[in-house]
């Protein structure tokens, strides 16, 4: 199962990850999880106040959704999820859930690293520190 979004609300990553684990069968002995927050201070901005999320894309979507099944695929994995705030966010806040399961942890491992290195490309969503 593949599911991966963008959202302007705020999410549970603890529900999620309860949701995701619901979802698991016998065959996946690992699940990797990457909660990523804002941190401060910023990369540019040192002293920010929020962060801005902007979609590159018209359909952020439609390209989260492509990166999943790319991950699924490449790494041979039972599920993904991906998730990823848009908007105006603080310090601390929770801005990417990664999470993926299958059958071994050298899969997972690099599937979850995968998918948080393209995000963070910022070809799909720029992060922009405000001050």
């Amino acid at each position: 199962m593949i599911t991966a979004y963008a959202t302007e609300t705020q999410f549970d990553h603890l529900e999620l990850y309860r949701t995701f684990l619901e979802r698991e069968g016998d065959s996946s002995g690992t699940v990797v999880l990457h909660h990523g927050r804002v941190k401060c201070p910023g990369k540019q901005v040192p002293d920010f106040s929020l962060v801005e999320l902007k979609a590159l894309t018209t359909d952020p979507d439609g390209r989260l959704s492509a990166l999943a099944k790319e991950a699924k695929q490449q790494f041979d994995l039972n599920q993904v999820l991906l998730v990823h705030r848009l908007g105006w966010i603080g310090a601390g806040d929770t801005v990417l859930l990664a999470i993926v399961s299958g059958a071994t942890r050298d899969r997972c491992f690099a599937a979850c690293s995968f998918l948080v290195d393209e995000v963070k490309k910022e070809e799909l969503i720029q992060l922009i520190e405000h001050p």
